[in-house]
C-alpha cells in the first residue's frame, strides 16, 4: 500500500471524530489554542496542515498573520483552501502550498512560528526534520508541535491482543519515533527552551461504528485487512464491553511542545 498524505489525513480524521465522545469541555485544538501565546502579524508556516480546522479556534487569537499552510497533498489543500478562504480577511495573508516537509523550500530565518500538528512521528528522519524547521525559523521563534503517548487509546490495543497477541498498534510505533516521552529530549537537541503540555481527558464512546471505522484507519490502514478478516469477533467483544457502562472509556493520551528557538 503506498502510503499517502489522503491516508494519514483519513487517520487523523477517524481519531478526531472520537474526540466527539470527549467528556471534556474543550476539543484538543481548543484546548491547545488557548494555552498558546496570544500572537498577531507573524509569519507562522503550518507543516501537514490537513484540513486547517484548527485555524478555526487560533484566528481569533492570531489576527493578522501571515499564514503559509503547507500539505503534500493537493487535494488535501483544497479542503483547508475551501475552509480558510471565507475568512482570509482576519489573516494579514493566506498562501497554500504542496509541500513534503521532510524538504523544507523556505530559506533561513523565513517565518517566526511554525506549527506541525500529529505528523513528525511521519518524518523520514525526524532529527533533520527538526534542525530543518529550527533553521526556517527566525531567532526567537516558536516551533508548536503536537503528538500522542505510547498508551494512546491503548484500551483497543489490549481488547485486540486478545485475538492477536502480537498485533501491532500505531501509537506505540509512532509515540517512539516523536511522543510525549521522547520528543522533549529530541527538540532539545535543537532549541533553547521546550515546554511541554498534556492533554487530561477521556473519551466515553457509545456506539461501535467509529471505533471500528478507526481501527480500519490506523497504521495508514495496516490493520485493515485484518480488521475485516475478524470483525465478526472484534464487534461483539466492542458491543459487550458497552454493554458494562452504556460506553466505553478510551484514553486519547496526547499533547504538545512548545520549543523556542535562542534569540
Amino acid at each position: 500500500m503506498e502510503h499517502t498524505s489522503e491516508h494519514i489525513e483519513d487517520e487523523i480524521q477517524t481519531r478526531v471524530r472520537l474526540y466527539d465522545y470527549s467528556t471534556g469541555k474543550q476539543t484538543f485544538f481548543q484546548w491547545l489554542a488557548g494555552i498558546l501565546p496570544a500572537c498577531a502579524d507573524k509569519d507562522v508556516l503550518e507543516l501537514g496542515a490537513g484540513n486547517g480546522k484548527i485555524w478555526r479556534d487560533l484566528l481569533a487569537r492570531w489576527p493578522g498573520c501571515n499564514l503559509t499552510l503547507t500539505d503534500i497533498s493537493e487535494e488535501v489543500l483544497a479542503s483547508a483552501r475551501a475552509q480558510l478562504e471565507p475568512v482570509a480577511d482576519l489573516t494579514g495573508g493566506l498562501t497554500f502550498e504542496a509541500v513534503d516537509f521532510n524538504r523544507l523550500p523556505y530559506q533561513d530565518q523565513s517565518f517566526d512560528i511554525v506549527l506541525a500538528n500529529h505528523n513528525l512521528y511521519y518524518a523520514q528522519d525526524v532529527n533533520r526534520v527538526i534542525a530543518d524547521i529550527h533553521r526556517v525559523l527566525r531567532p526567537g521563534g516558536m516551533l508548536i508541535c503536537s503528538t500522542i503517548g505510547a498508551d494512546h487509546l491503548g484500551e483497543l490495543a489490549m481488547l485486540l491482543r486478545q485475538y492477536h497477541q502480537d498485533l501491532p498498534w500505531g501509537s506505540e510505533r509512532w509515540a517512539d519515533r516523536f511522543g510525549l516521552d521522547n520528543g522533549a529530549q529530541l527538540l532539545m537537541q535543537a532549541f533553547a527552551h521546550v515546554d511541554q503540555y498534556e492533554y487530561d481527558n477521556n473519551l466515553h464512546v457509545n456506539s461501535v461504528e467509529p471505533v471500528i471505522a478507526y481501527l480500519m484507519k490506523t497504521m495508514k490502514g495496516l490493520l485493515a485487512p485484518w480488521v475485516r478478516e475478524h470483525l465478526d469477533v472484534i464487534r461483539p467483544a466492542l458491543e459487550s464491553r458497552m454493554s458494562e457502562k452504556g460506553y466505553i472509556r478510551l484514553t486519547p493520551h496526547s499533547g504538545f511542545f512548545i520549543a523556542y528557538k535562542a534569540e
